[in-house]
């Protein structure tokens, strides 16, 4: 094993592969992390997937779900993003088996799960789930309005050690979500489904109640509700709802068991349990007052039984992953890490001549390329909260002009003292004791005029590069001086203009480009200026001042977002905070095959002109009446036509 190379993937070390699916593969991984010793499922997306429009907004919708839920019954998400190409997320590794594999386990063995523990299982299925169905957002008290819709035996995972989770909300169905499912398209297992599915009504809790039902009478009964030689008739038994009382199959179910299980499993959902809460709640009453010794630790028990192979297989396999070397890979990741321009962490040495005082110092290294400030600067602190004044032109004038290099010192309230050295070259910091810079201020403060002279040109170099500053000592002297949310920005003044009077304007300003920065932006979203498409990453929109720019961000699904601006010289930057947009009612539209090739359908969608080739099918189109041209430019023909768009529905154009 120590021979071995794994593959790294980002910050973590791939151990072998648990799922090779289409889409995406799942695999046993070790965080790399010097204080962690961890291990987690990494979901990695296939690379064609990861730059599919419609997947990225599927695997957004996932996480818009998950990241945020924390609950024992449901598997957790700790981490996502993209590396070399590829979507992922990090996940809570699960060491155990769904319910699927231990309903094969017991059929090999010709027996059934013991009522008690069947009754346990669902009983910690209903507590995670109704966390996920009443799950709000912490920031805005908004609730999610999840349902699962894909509850069955495959997406119940039980660990070795008797924990039970609820896993897969890739299918889930939230107020997150950015599109809504198609007419026609089935979401979920077949023979899961509820009756309401098919009857076309919205779906809530009671929905995933039903699949939960359906699970506990499998257990139970150690076969399939719903099964029949082909889908048609799955569907016509599901519409039936027609369903055997459990004990009539295993007569070790009680008669009170069966109730609950028959209510859950009602035909019209206002029958059923309120929600899950209240399921699980009979079960709870049920499952300690038929069996009052039983014990959740009764499940590991169960498990070691049932997979003791597998566990002891697994036990050997992780003692030697322990063994593995991951030093190697940690330096590799720092070293890409350096490389893409991320802070590297050094080991230094102490300063000749300073006397050694506890642990050894560090240095660290900065490649920051900023332009140096003329002058030698040495001084003991930097007050924060200070505001400046305006600069003296006298003294500006007396700044030495050959200094090749800066040094600030900044006090820090547990006696050390940051050093910053600002040079041609680069740019390097390094923590100092409070002697050491007491000898360094000492040595740099000749006489009262040079301190003057010192104290100007430090204050031009933190207001004229605040944004360096910030991010080596944490002050921003430009925002003490103008507020944080001043969107007037100033840049260096070269030495030959110091002595004009006049403030100088930002370098865009000059230029004539201003910045626009747009909030509440994610990866699912199309930001358009002007009506062209921008990939926006955060980073400040450049646009021309004194011109109106339009700004539209639109999400599949939604409607758009649209907001008009015009930035100038005086207020050449702005925050534009976008909205959480508004679900779109579409339906959709299919055009007959009998239109010749090269011809187009335009029409306005939202004030915007769209135009698309003839023939299509089943494309989404928001809910309203249209007048359209049918175009076709090669034979020279134009005909106007009217269409009708509603809700939910399937339209055809002649």
């Amino acid at each position: 094993m120590s021979d071995k190379k794994f593959q790294r993937f980002g910050k973590y070390l791939i151990l072998d592969h648990l799922v090779d699916g289409g889409m995406a593969k799942i695999c046993r991984a070790r965080y790399l992390g010097e204080q962690a010793n961890k291990m987690v499922a990494v979901k990695m997306v296939q690379p064609q997937f990861s730059n599919d429009e419609a997947f990225v907004r599927m695997f957004q919708d996932e996480l818009n779900i998950t990241f945020g839920m924390l609950h024992p019954n449901i598997m957790q998400v700790y981490d996502y993003g993209k590396t070399n190409g590829q979507l992922y997320t990090a996940m809570e590794y699960i060491h155990g088996a769904n319910l699927k594999q231990y309903l094969d386990r017991l059929k090999e063995r010709k027996v059934v799960f013991p009522v008690e523990i069947s009754c346990y299982i669902i009983s910690q299925v209903c507590l995670g789930l109704h966390y996920a169905h009443t799950f709000t957002d912490k920031l805005t008290g908004k609730p999610y309005n999840i349902v699962h819709r894909d509850i069955s035996p495959h997406n119940i995972m039980l660990t070795y050690d008797g924990a039970v989770k609820v896993i897969d909300f890739g299918i889930a169905k939230a107020n997150t979500n950015s599109e809504a499912t198609q007419a026609g398209t089935i979401k979920g297992k077949l023979s899961y489904l509820a009756p309401e599915y098919l009857d076309g009504l919205e779906l809530d809790a009671r929905y995933d109640e039903f699949a939960v039902g359906i699970t506990l009478w499998e257990l139970l009964c150690s076969r399939k509700l719903f099964q029949a030689n082909n889908d048609l008739a799955v569907l016509k038994q599901i519409q039936a709802c027609k369903i055997i009382p459990p004990s009539e199959i295993n007569p070790s179910v009680p008669k009170e068991l069966d109730a609950i299980v028959m209510k859950a499993l009602s035909k019209d959902r206002s029958h059923r349990y309120e929600n899950l809460d209240q399921m699980n709640r009979a079960l709870v009453r049920f499952l300690y007052s038929t069996y009052p010794d039983f014990n959740a630790s009764d499940l590991k028990t169960f498990a070691d039984d049932l997979f003791k192979v597998e566990i002891g297989k697994d036990r050997e396999k992780f003692v030697e992953y322990g063994k593995i070397d991951i030093q190697s890979y940690i330096t590799d990741m720092k070293d890409e890490e350096s490389r893409t321009g991320k802070i590297s962490k050094k080991d230094g040495v102490i300063k000749p001549g300073a006397k050694e005082e506890g642990p050894r110092e560090k240095i660290r290294e900065l490649d920051l390329a900023i332009e140096p400030v003329e002058g030698k600067i040495e001084l003991q602190t930097i007050k924060e909260k200070t505001q400046t004044k305006k600069l003296n032109k006298t003294l500006m004038q007396q700044a030495p002009t050959k200094a090749s290099s800066t040094k600030v010192s900044k006090a820090t309230p547990g006696g050390t003292a940051v050093s910053i050295k600002v040079s041609k070259d680069k740019t390097s910091s390094r923590v100092m004791s409070k002697k050491e810079l007491q000898e360094e201020s000492e040595k740099s403060s000749s006489t009262p005029a040079m301190v003057m002279v010192l104290t100007a040109t430090l204050a031009a170099f933190a207001y004229f590069q605040a944004d360096t500053v910030e991010g080596i000592i944490g002050f921003n002297l430009k925002h003490a001086i103008h507020g944080k949310d001043s969107g007037r920005q100033i840049s260096s003044v070269p030495s030959s203009k110091r002595n004009n009077k006049t403030e100088q304007p930002d370098q865009s300003a000059e230029q004539g480009t201003g910045n626009i920065v747009l909030g509440g932006v994610d990866i699912s979203m199309e930001v358009q200026v002007n009506g062209a498409k921008t990939d926006y990453m955060g980073k400040p929109l450049k646009v021309d001042l004194n011109q109106e720019i339009t700004v539209t961000v639109k999400k599949a699904g939604y409607l758009p977002f649209v907001t008009k601006l015009t930035l100038t010289k005086d207020n050449n930057s702005q925050v534009i905070n976008v909205p959480e947009l508004e679900r779109a009612r579409v339906g959709l539209l299919t055009t007959s095959m009998n239109y010749t090739a090269g011809s187009k359908l335009i029409y306005e969608e939202q004030g915007v002109e769209v135009e698309r080739d003839l023939p299509f099918k089943d494309v989404q189109i928001p809910e309203g009446t249209y007048q359209a041209r049918v175009v076709n430019p090669i034979l020279g023909t134009e005909k106007k036509v009217e269409f009708i768009i509603e809700e939910n529905r399937k339209h055809f154009l002649e």
